[in-house]
């Protein structure tokens, strides 16, 4: 099948494209190698525009302080402003993360599964710095991992399946990690995460608390096989 793990939508920062088509021949290119000086694309204001356009689409919740995308249009100086005054406390590296609201979704088997909504503001933040990591980490992971990849789908696991079961190979293995998100060990995660990013102010951005979920949601199998 052919897949492209550095995904451009029509629309993204032409500087933004160029990183990440770099970060990732780079990745995959020299398996050993730990990136650096990562921040200042983090920072950049075609990246944290474009991370806001993402949030802005996905829309969602507000978080604890209760702003929504729509109150950040029609203030004064609208996204503009909101953006500016983000994007400068990120380069002056005074950003500080919001606590995040904790709700509850019922699983299928009654039991409920906690869920965080960063505030937006926080939400822009770790769509920027998703931007840019995730070429990187993208190169290693294994052609039949398809879970929480950009580009790929459940239904795109089923159709490798069906393949395989042409080829003759029939023999399932089902494994599920019970609470996996409940109880991930952040400090083995961030220490997968340093095996490829050296960029001390990225990782220090990583570890206020509203990143958390973003670690979660980037490197699960990364996680698994660093373990």
């Amino acid at each position: 099948m052919d897949w492209e793990p550095v995904r451009t939508e029509p629309g993204m920062p032409p500087k933004l494209v160029a990183w990440r088509q770099k970060l990732s021949e780079k990745a995959k290119q020299e398996k050993q190698f730990r990136f650096y000086s990562l921040y200042s694309l983090i920072s950049h204001p075609d990246t944290v525009g474009w991370a806001w356009k993402l949030a802005r689409r996905n829309n969602g919740a507000p978080g604890v302080d209760g702003v929504t995308f729509e109150q950040i249009e029609q203030q004064e100086g609208g996204v503009e402003r909101f953006l500016e005054e983000l994007g400068q406390e990120l380069k002056a590296k005074t950003y500080k993360a919001q606590p995040v609201r904790r709700v509850y979704l019922e699983k299928e088997n009654g039991k409920l599964r906690p869920l965080g909504i960063p505030v937006i503001r926080d939400r822009v933040v770790q769509t920027a710095v998703k931007l840019i990591i995730e070429p990187i980490f993208e190169a290693d992971f294994n052609d039949c991992s398809y879970g929480y990849r950009p580009g790929r789908s459940a239904q795109d696991a089923i159709q490798a399946i069906q393949r395989h079961l042409k080829d003759g190979k029939s023999e399932v293995y089902d494994a599920d990690l019970s609470g996996y998100f409940d109880s991930i060990p952040h400090d083995k995660l961030m220490a997968c995460v340093r095996m490829r990013i050296v960029d001390g102010s990225v990782l220090r951005l990583m570890r206020r608390k509203t990143l958390a979920s973003l670690a979660k949601q980037a490197f699960p199998s990364k996680l698994a096989w660093c373990l």
